[in-house]
Order: C-alpha cells, then sequence, then structure tokens
C-alpha cells in the first residue's frame, strides 16, 4: 500500500474518531435551545415568596401589592418592594400585615404577582 493511501486512511479514521465525542454536557442547550430574540421576550419564570402585606393598590387601572418578603431563591433578596398583579381579583380579601405566600412571573423585563394565598 502507497504511503499517501496509508496517510488518508489515518486521516479518515481521525474524522470518524473525533465525529464519534461524548454528548454535550449541558443539557439544556443539547435538548432545548436558550430563546433569543423574539422568544426571548416571551419567556417567563415563576419564582415563590413569602411575606407580609403592607399596602394594597386597588387602582382598577394599575393593581398592585407591597410586600415585605423574605429572600426569593433566584430572583432577589428580602426586601420591602411594590409589585403589580396579573388580575385584580387577586386583592380580593388581602388585607394589610396579612401573611401570604405569593407566585411572581417574571417575563420580558417585568415582574408581576400571579397568585396570593393567605398563610
Amino acid at each position: 500500500m502507497a504511503l499517501t493511501s496509508r496517510v488518508i486512511i489515518v486521516l479518515a479514521a481521525l474524522i470518524v474518531f473525533s465525529a464519534c465525542g461524548p454528548p454535550p454536557t449541558n443539557k439544556q442547550s443539547a435538548a432545548t435551545p436558550t430563546p433569543t430574540g423574539p422568544a426571548a421576550a416571551v419567556q417567563s419564570n415563576t419564582y415563590h415568596g413569602v411575606g407580609v402585606v403592607k399596602h394594597v393598590y386597588t387602582n382598577p387601572k394599575a393593581p398592585a401589592i407591597e410586600i415585605d418578603h423574605g429572600d426569593i431563591d433566584g430572583l432577589m433578596p428580602a426586601m420591602q418592594m411594590e409589585f403589580p398583579v396579573t388580575d385584580p381579583k387577586l386583592l380580593n380579601g388581602i388585607a394589610v400585615n396579612d401573611r401570604i405566600d405569593f407566585t411572581i412571573e417574571a417575563a420580558a423585563g417585568q415582574m408581576k404577582v400571579s397568585a396570593i394565598k393567605k398563610k
């Protein structure tokens, strides 16, 4: 066998072996790509919080709730903050000093309370 034929066989074998490497270690990029562009703008995450109601804003055009909350894992440290709510009906029956569990939806650079439950 000529030298060039051996070199071609060795190179072909190296190409095949390098293509048979291990699968990607980042499961998110292997299974679901990270959204970009318009898709990233609609991606939302939910977070659970616990806190005490400090104020209820019942303006129908801008319903909101102010909560003194503990750490919200993956989102923010403990603080007192006003949050808009996704539906004004969430504020029905909620009063200042109520202890609550709540859910925050974070999407497109905005955070809104999407669920509230008295403790």
